[in-house]
């Protein structure tokens, strides 16, 4: 006898309704014409399989998407599901998220708070609309759960493909359930892409990028070139006095502290904040 667990199939028969088809393509899985599927069939009997499943995969697709939650040793088995498992744990961060992100966090940079939270609530709910197929991104209420708005395990993990790649981030699977609404996942992407505390120089980085390629169209003979030389110069040496007070007057605290504190609070001191004990 021969067992089969089948694929989904199109058109009449065993075949699955037009939304489920959709989202199962999405997620690798596309359905199998009658013909295909009973050739398939034939195959296996031809060569007395008595357990196997007869499915239409695109394994690039499919692979990530089954394996997003947890692994699974049965696709260790199989040659063209272990190459993209093998690739994915060789390559790391692909090119696409070393640099996916950069010119996102260039463009968050310059702008408020506010606005940065607007423009990734923009990314996510035209994702959404995307990977949902609505015929609009104002189709997507932004503070209605994705649950509610047609999420499942599948789009889910589309969705969290999609945010990856314009991110640049590494995202988990279970971000659309463990942010429910669009508002709630923009804020956590403000939080991973523009990284609070550390964005504070962004801003200015990105104006010097202007400053420098501005400069790059100056030419060496330009009459101006002399002012631009000096105000540069200025702007320098006021930069470094800035610099140098801050490390004075670090310096003048611990020597203050040190004139003023006993022999026990010296001993601490060393052994505290040099590390010599």
């Amino acid at each position: 006898a021969t067992s089969v667990a089948w694929g989904p199939w199109a058109e009449g028969g065993m075949a699955v309704d037009g939304a489920l088809e959709d989202r199962l393509r999405r997620g690798g899985m596309a359905a199998m014409t009658p013909e295909l599927a009973v050739m398939a069939l034939q195959q296996a009997l031809d060569l007395q399989e008595t357990h196997l499943a007869i499915a239409d995969l695109d394994w690039e697709r499919f692979v990530p998407s089954y394996t997003a939650v947890r692994a699974s040793r049965l696709l260790d088995e199989m040659p063209e599901a272990r190459r993209i498992l093998e690739a994915a744990t060789a390559g790391g961060a692909s090119a696409q998220f070393e640099t996916g992100g950069s010119e996102l966090r260039e463009r968050l940079a310059g702008l408020p708070e506010a606005e940065q939270e607007r423009a990734l609530l923009d990314l996510v709910t035209t994702q959404v609309a995307v990977v949902l197929g609505f015929p609009s991104v104002e189709s997507v209420e932004s503070q209605r759960a994705f649950r509610e708005l047609g999420f499942d395990s599948l789009t889910a993990v589309e969705l969290r493909n999609r945010l990856d790649a314009a991110t640049g981030l590494r995202l988990p699977a279970t971000i659309v359930f463990d942010h429910p609404t669009p508002v709630a996942l923009a804020r956590r992407l403000r939080t991973d892409v523009v990284q609070d505390g550390v964005s504070a120089a962004a801003p200015i980085l990105g104006e010097l990028d202007r400053i420098e390629a501005a400069m790059a169209t100056i030419s060496a003979d330009d009459v101006d070139r002399p002012r631009i030389t000096t105000r540069l110069q200025t702007l320098l040496l006021k930069w470094g006095e800035a610099e140098q007070d801050s490390r004075n007057s670090g310096k003048k605290a611990v020597s203050d502290k040190i004139q003023s504190a006993t022999s026990d609070e010296i001993f601490d001191f060393i052994d505290k904040e040099l590390g010599i004990s």
